[in-house]
């Protein structure tokens, strides 16, 4: 039987650099490179489906409509209906950008406040739970505030705080990595992936991508 792909799990605040290594990784022989968006339109129909139940739970907890987050559920399931369907092709390391910690960072963060609540207990131990065996690591990437600010006004791509006060964005990115920590305690409680931390700034991004790579490569020799 082969050996399902190494699933890493590439997360941090906004311009902490883990798009670059992400696509430098996906550029390599044996990566698959993907995330919660983007994914196949099949994938999303069968997945809208499948997450009825857990869209009806969170109607119900919520006693609202959050589109934003019952879309997310449905692009978590595709993404997990996706690594299901991954062995086929034969990568060696499948990398996300913004998998289920993202998701779930974003949930706390930004989404219906039953997810912060208690509302969602039963629903977050359930994902945890899965979550933690479907990932194998997470590079967690982070660095100094000014400079991922300088990066998030710099870059290229769209923020909604791209051009907000350096305050808004300290205190931003301190919420996100709170519910990071936060995330990532959930799923190693549950015997769940490798952690490694990586300073962003510390070294150029093709350097980063190779101790991606070795940690993966680790993992599969603990295995």
């Amino acid at each position: 039987m082969a050996r399902r792909p190494v699933v890493v799990e590439l997360a941090g605040p906004a311009g902490a650099g883990k798009t670059t290594v992400w696509r430098l990784l996906s550029r390599r022989a044996r990566v698959l490179g993907t995330s919660v968006w983007g994914l196949p339109r099949p994938l999303l129909v069968a997945s809208a489906a499948r997450t009825l139940p857990a869209i009806r739970a969170l109607v119900g907890a919520a006693r609202s409509l959050p589109w934003e987050d019952m879309q997310q559920l449905i692009r978590l399931d595709a993404l997990n209906l996706l690594l299901h369907r991954t062995r086929a092709s034969r990568p060696r390391v499948v990398v996300l950008d913004e998998g289920p910690v993202f998701a779930f960072a974003k949930f706390r963060v930004l989404g219906h406040p039953c997810f912060r609540d208690g509302r969602l207990d039963a629903w977050w131990r359930r994902q945890l739970a899965h979550w933690a065996a479907r990932l194998d690591v997470i590079v967690l990437f982070d660095g100094a505030d000014p400079l991922l600010v300088h990066r998030l006004r710099t870059r290229a791509q769209g923020h909604p705080l791209k051009h907000s006060s350096e305050q808004d964005v300290y205190e931003f990115t301190a919420a996100y990595r709170r519910e990071f920590e936060w995330v990532i305690a959930g799923l190693t409680a549950q015997g769940g992936p490798r952690v490694v931390s990586l300073a962003s700034d510390a070294a150029p991004p093709e350097e980063l991508v190779e101790r991606v790579l070795a940690a993966c490569d680790e993992t599969v020799h603990a295995q």
